[in-house]
């Protein structure tokens, strides 16, 4: 976390802190600038209780709320994934609001938090509520470049930025990571604090989108126990892969659909991967792009859209669905 200035120490603190929104990372990154500014430099172990949403009691939330603190001037109470708890005590807590501790500060996160409720409403007029959508996909590049300059103090241009988001996905939690990854590989002794294109290269070359690129390389070349390995390798490494891996896969099919397109419509190899922005391996992307008609891009876009939907629902896994449409469009290649 960066260190905060003497300014941001000084700023108003709430009784109370609603974080919500689908995007964790934000959220995760905001909560913990809450309590670091809450608790301006005091002890976390003196000053900080942290409770599961959905093992918390509200009965012991209140109490620690109301404890005075010791060797600091608050105390702050955080109820991570607090979806649950606020249902299950909506109206203990509304009544807590009327009357918050002059001492204590609450602060929540949640996936959803609707502004017509009376608990936010006056989580609102006591406090603050912060709320994080995933961040569009026209908006990532500029998310990346505040983030790098804000957590890192690096400077990030605009390419390099395009550069990391179609290597690494639109995952705002994984490209924070990169860039924390970047950062950690820069250190502090570099004369100049700059995010370069080699360096994203060299160091998220070996990530989901590089994965599926190889899986889809050998499925074009009709290698389907190459591409079963690059699968496989891909679930084991990567914590996410279950539950992201299918948008990995549709997003670089819908590259391919496109660049088909384009290729029917006369346009060049050059001019084609530069409006896709396709960085790394072009001349092989462009050799995925002639062996995959249009046709077969749009049924290997509507196999995705169904592996998806069977791990939604229970009646398939992602793994065991992505084996079967490796085969399937291997032997149809």
């Amino acid at each position: 976390m960066v260190k905060k200035t003497q300014q941001q120490n000084n700023e108003k603190v709430y009784p109370v802190y609603v974080v919500y929104g689908k995007d964790r990372r934000r959220t995760i990154d905001m909560l913990g600038e809450i309590v670091e500014k809450v608790l301006g430099g005091a002890d976390p172990q003196m000053a900080l209780n942290a409770y599961d949403g959905t093992e918390a009691n509200v009965a012991e939330v209140l109490v620690d709320l109301r404890t005075l603190p010791f060797l600091s001037e608050r105390r702050v109470v955080v109820v991570k994934d607090a979806d649950a708890f606020v249902s299950e005590y909506r109206d203990e807590l509304e009544k807590y609001l009327d009357k918050p501790s002059v001492s204590g500060v609450l602060v929540m996160t949640v996936e959803s938090f609707p502004a017509n409720t009376r608990l936010a409403k006056k989580a609102r007029q006591v406090g603050q509520v912060f709320e994080y959508k995933p961040v569009r996909r026209g908006e990532l590049v500029r998310y990346l470049i505040d983030y790098a300059a804000r957590q890192h103090q690096l400077q990030l241009d605009n390419s390099t930025a395009a550069m990391l988001v179609e290597l690494a996905g639109d995952d705002t939690g994984l490209l924070s990571s990169e860039i924390d990854k970047i950062a950690a590989y820069i250190g502090g002794a570099a004369e100049e604090k700059r995010i370069t294109p080699d360096i994203v290269q060299k160091l998220v070359g070996n990530n989901r989108q590089y994965n599926v690129f190889n899986v889809i390389d050998a499925m074009t070349r009709a290698a389907a126990a190459a591409a079963i390995k690059h699968l496989d390798a891909m679930m084991n490494q990567d914590r996410e892969a279950e539950y992201s891996a299918v948008g990995a896969f549709a997003w670089h099919f819908r590259r391919l659909y496109r660049g088909r397109v384009m290729l029917e419509q006369g346009l060049r190899d050059q001019a084609i991967t530069k409006e896709l922005r396709i960085w790394p391996q072009p001349e092989q992307f462009m050799k995925q792009v002639r062996k995959m008609t249009i046709r077969q891009a749009a049924s290997a876009l509507r196999e995705l859209m169904e592996i998806d939907l069977a791990s939604k629902t229970g009646t398939g896994t992602v793994r065991a669905g992505l084996e079967k449409f490796i085969i399937r469009n291997t032997r149809s290649s």
